[in-house]
């Protein structure tokens, strides 16, 4: 891998990843612990803590919840298409930069190498 070019794709592709598998991950530990599919309404009459954690899980996991109910979409509204591909495209650039995030936040703990 001595071309510098490749290994900033394939930084740029693994942080897309990343931050997919830590939005699918957060969305279902969610869904695990309260029984429901996460979803980016919120009921105004919980404590405020629990509004806290509500708004950092939505957030985290706010790429999953996107394509989630784009893929529904379609399948039950037959939406257009430039709507479903506005909706990646928000997800993916949402996905990307909180892997970067995750990345960074990673190399300055001394995970990388």
């Amino acid at each position: 891998m001595s071309d510098p070019h490749t290994a900033a794709v394939l930084l740029n592709i693994y942080s897309l990843a990343l931050g997919f598998v830590v939005a699918g991950i957060t969305a279902s530990a969610a869904s695990v612990v309260t029984g429901e599919p996460l979803k980016f309404e919120m009921t105004p009459n919980e404590s405020k803590l629990m509004l806290f954690i509500g708004t950092c899980c939505r957030i985290i996991a706010g790429p999953f919840m996107i394509l989630r109910n784009t893929f529904f979409s379609i399948l039950v509204a037959g939406r257009e298409p430039y709507w479903v591909m506005i909706a990646i495209v928000i997800a993916s650039l949402w996905s990307f930069c909180q892997g970067v995030i995750l990345l960074e936040t990673a190399c300055q703990f001394g995970m990388c190498s």
